[in-house]
């Protein structure tokens, strides 16, 4: 065990700066999600973090350069994860149902960080700098649903817009992060990851429906299991 850690641990000057950043980000992220934007200080994260004041404005000069860091670290670790999601799938289908899954895994679906990703896109519209990190991920992500189902509606032939489809989508999954933000006790991920199938399946009959939508909807509760 002892030798496990060891290997792990950061070993070289830029490893041991990455990893002390990235623990004032992860306090960070405790902060907002348990006092609001607004209550966040440099304090607060250096007692989370339990490290010095000095340690955190030797890593971050200002308050407004952590809160960008901490936002552009969310991003980065999303955007990952979905990219991760569609590289090993083959058809559209199993491309899109990825999606999901890595849309809804605890990882990146958790009460801390959804609550973390409300509280910047509620000071947006007036901090421009945080859209500006956002903006690129937030494109690519939907280009690629766009594609996706756009794929899958010229392989099933349905007379569908697929960029409305998977507007449409995307909202869903956007409806039900707010859903978990507002009422975490009731939240399901199994019952997410259904929602999406049903309207999949409404658009994509042939692709969602029948026997193969039952084992999807199995897949959804295992996902639920897991977490």
């Amino acid at each position: 065990m002892d030798q496990a850690r060891k290997a792990s641990a950061p070993v070289t000057r830029v490893e041991k700066k990455q990893a002390t950043r990235q623990q004032l980000i992860a306090a960070t992220i405790e902060v907002i999600a348990a006092d609001g934007f607004a209550d966040m200080t440099l304090a607060k994260v250096s007692q989370r973090a339990r490290v010095s004041r000095g340690l955190v404005n030797f890593h971050f000069t200002s308050k407004e350069q952590l809160l960008v860091e901490t936002l552009r670290s969310l991003t980065e670790e999303y955007r990952d994860a979905w990219r991760k999601a569609v590289a090993k799938p083959k058809t559209a289908r199993d491309k899109l149902l990825a999606l999901l899954r890595a849309d809804f895994s605890p990882k990146v679906c958790n009460r801390k960080k959804i609550a973390v990703w409300y509280a910047f896109w509620g000071e947006a519209k007036s901090r421009p700098t945080y859209l500006d990190v956002c903006a690129p991920a937030d494109a690519a992500f939907a280009d690629m649903v766009e594609r996706l189902c756009g794929e899958v509606a010229e392989e099933g032939g349905y007379p569908i817009d697929a960029a409305l489809a998977a507007r449409g989508l995307r909202c869903m999954t956007d409806g039900l992060w707010l859903e978990l933000h507002m009422t975490p006790q009731s939240f399901r991920r199994d019952v997410a990851m259904r929602t999406c199938l049903q309207y999949l399946a409404a658009i994509f009959p042939k692709h969602f429906l029948g026997s193969e939508f039952d084992h999807l909807t199995a897949a959804a509760l295992e996902t639920e299991a897991e977490a």
